[in-house]
C-alpha cells in the first residue's frame, strides 16, 4: 500500500511539473473581419513602407520561392508583402515585442493593395490607423473590428 502512495503522489509531482503558465511573448492583432488585410502594428505615428515594397523583376524569382512572403502585380510592377502581414479573415497578424505604452495600427484592405501603389494608398489614405495601448489589448490580442 505504501508503495502505491509513493507511486501516485510521485505521478503528482511530476505531472505538476510540466503543467506551465506560459504567455506568448508578443502582442498581435486578430483580424475579426471577412476581409482579408495587411496589418502593420508599429511604434510610428505614420505609415511606412516596411511591408510593402516593389520587387525588380530579376529579384522575382528569388522572392517567390521564399515561404515569408507573397507576392502580386501592381500596375506591372511586382510587390512583395510579409506573410506575417497578410492576415486572412477570422486569423492573427505577425507580433510586436515589447509593446510600446502606445503603438499604431495600420490596415489596408487586400484589395486596396493590390489594386494601388503604396504612395497612392498613403496620400490617399486608403488605410485605417487606430492609436492603441495596453488597456486596448485583451492578454495579447487587439481586436480588429
Amino acid at each position: 500500500m505504501k508503495d502505491i502512495i509513493v507511486f501516485l503522489f510521485s505521478i503528482i509531482l511530476f505531472s505538476s511539473c510540466l503543467v506551465m503558465d506560459h504567455k506568448p511573448a508578443g502582442y498581435w492583432v486578430h483580424n475579426n473581419t471577412e476581409d482579408t488585410l495587411l496589418i502593420e502594428m508599429t511604434e510610428s505615428d505614420t505609415l511606412t513602407d516596411s511591408i510593402y515594397w516593389g520587387i525588380h523583376p530579376l529579384d522575382s524569382v528569388l522572392l517567390d520561392s521564399e515561404q515569408d512572403t507573397i507576392c502580386v502585380s501592381v500596375k506591372g510592377e511586382k510587390v512583395a508583402f510579409w506573410r506575417f502581414n497578410y492576415v486572412l479573415p477570422y486569423s492573427e497578424s505577425g507580433s510586436i515585442y515589447p509593446l510600446p505604452d502606445t503603438c499604431y495600427v495600420y490596415v489596408i484592405k487586400w484589395n486596396i493593395a493590390k489594386s494601388y501603389s503604396f504612395e497612392e494608398i498613403r496620400d490617399k489614405k486608403l488605410y485605417d490607423r487606430r492609436v492603441v495601448s495596453r488597456k486596448d489589448f485583451d492578454g495579447h490580442v487587439y481586436e480588429y473590428r
